[in-house]
């Protein structure tokens, strides 16, 4: 009936079902610049300024860390430490990872950085690296196929936090 429509037992090929997925990218492109302006509006409403990738440390720092989630509080502690004893080091946080913005990244790290170590939250069995580490590379890597970049930082990746187990600032040095 046109009053109460029901659909049972559909099926959709590969071929329409992706052509359906891509009617959405211009609304996975459009988010970050959304979720910024809705970060400056809290700002305004709270005093307190969150972005995309925040970053935290020494303006000229050459050695970055960058982390998403709870682990960002004991590097951000760490990197204010070391900061204070003559270190240049650095933090960034990623407060959006998708749809991931490499602009907005790329951006967030200081001209200085010269190595960047990824730490993530997961393990993924099998893969290159975990999916922060390959986003940070494909960013970086991307840039520098364009000519925006002359030279690429040094990237490795690591692990912390598995099994619940705890991250200390002993850890991030």
């Amino acid at each position: 009936s046109p009053d109460s429509p029901v659909l049972r037992g559909s099926a959709q090929n590969p071929d329409v079902y992706f052509q359906g997925r891509e009617t959405v990218n211009p609304f996975y492109a459009a988010f970050p610049q959304k979720l910024q302006q809705a970060m400056d509006q809290f700002a305004a409403l709270t005093g307190r300024q969150y972005r995309l990738y925040d970053y935290v440390g020494a303006a000229d720092a050459e050695r970055v860390i960058v982390v998403m989630g709870s682990g960002a509080e004991t590097v951000e502690e760490t990197v204010r430490h070391l900061n204070s004893q003559g270190e240049r080091v650095g933090l960034l946080k990623v407060r959006l990872f998708r749809p991931f913005s490499a602009s907005e990244l790329l951006n967030a790290f200081p001209a200085s950085v010269k190595s960047i170590a990824v730490l993530d939250r997961t393990k993924e069995p099998g893969s290159a690296g975990e999916p922060l580490y390959q986003d940070v590379c494909t960013a970086w890597f991307e840039s520098f196929n364009r000519g925006e970049r002359s030279a690429l930082p040094r990237i490795i990746g690591g692990r912390f936090g598995l099994s619940s187990k705890e991250f200390t600032p002993a850890m991030v040095c």
